[in-house]
């Protein structure tokens, strides 16, 4: 609606987990980096929390995309509200495309021999459960400890990824079983003010913008009402550049961004 207006070739502010739009901000990329180092090694276990809106998912997606392209292989899970069971027939079904056996032994025995097939082919398989603070069941992650016992005599053959909110920091390392298999963990954080500007910057430039639309005065106000997570800053901004588009505006002024606000209180 507002794209020719401000000479934009596409969305800025979308939702979605769009690796172009992925912006690397220094915490951002110190969790990419971290993670890549612990699949690359073929570490057994990492955990990426922090709040809502922060990146997680992003981050997961961007090592998806990346290190799939590599040659490894990755099952994303992003409902993990199953029991033990239905949670490994379904990282089972997002590694092999294929249905996973009934029973518990033989999901067990499908998943061991898909493994150590990746393995000779010179691959690693990555395991990610997304959202993992939705799990109900504590017994589930008895069932992921599972996972992580598939290993050769030189290192394991899975690599799972937790990605959750920061609760899930509180549950994993009240299972002293299964915490003593975390090699990593990696908490984000919202943005601070500065990030948060640099932030829009680099959504609205991949979007083609060639001049400022946001006011400086503007930005502030986004980052005061958003708290720095990014998925706010999407939402407020959208809003505020459409308001701005309706009153025919050059650019998005701090009034476009309270009128924005105004309309998710509504």
């Amino acid at each position: 609606m507002y794209l020719k207006h401000f000479g934009l070739s596409k969305m800025p502010f979308e939702n979605v987990c769009d690796g172009e739009f992925f912006y690397a901000s220094e915490m951002h990329s110190e969790a990419f980096s971290r993670i890549s180092y612990a699949i690359e090694n073929k570490k057994s276990c990492v955990l990426l929390t922090g709040g809502y809106g922060t990146g997680k998912t992003f981050v997961a997606e961007k090592l998806k995309s990346d290190f799939s392209k590599r040659g490894y292989v990755f099952s994303f899970t992003v409902n993990p509200r199953l029991d033990g069971l239905g949670l490994l027939k379904t990282v089972f079904y997002n590694f092999t495309g294929y249905p996973a056996p009934k029973a518990k032994e033989d999901v067990l025995i499908a998943l061991e021999k898909f493994l150590k097939d990746v393995y000779k082919d010179g691959k690693h398989a990555v395991a990610v459960v997304d959202e993992a603070q939705s799990i109900e069941n504590e017994d589930v992650f008895e069932e992921l400890r599972l996972l992580l016992n598939y290993q050769n005599e030189k290192r394991s053959l899975i690599t799972l990824l937790l990605c959750g909110q920061s609760e899930l920091n509180d549950r994993i390392y009240s299972n002293r079983q299964f915490s003593q298999r975390i090699f990593l963990s990696y908490s984000l954080k919202p943005f601070d003010s500065a990030s948060s500007s640099d932030y829009m910057d680099h959504r609205l430039k991949i979007a083609g913008a060639s001049r400022e639309i946001f006011s400086l005065s503007s930005k502030n106000l986004i980052y005061e009402r958003s708290g720095g997570i990014a998925r706010w800053i999407n939402n407020i901004s959208n809003m505020a550049l459409l308001e701005a588009f309706s009153s025919q505006a050059d650019s998005v002024s701090e009034n476009h961004v309270s009128e924005a606000i105004k309309s998710f209180k509504e």
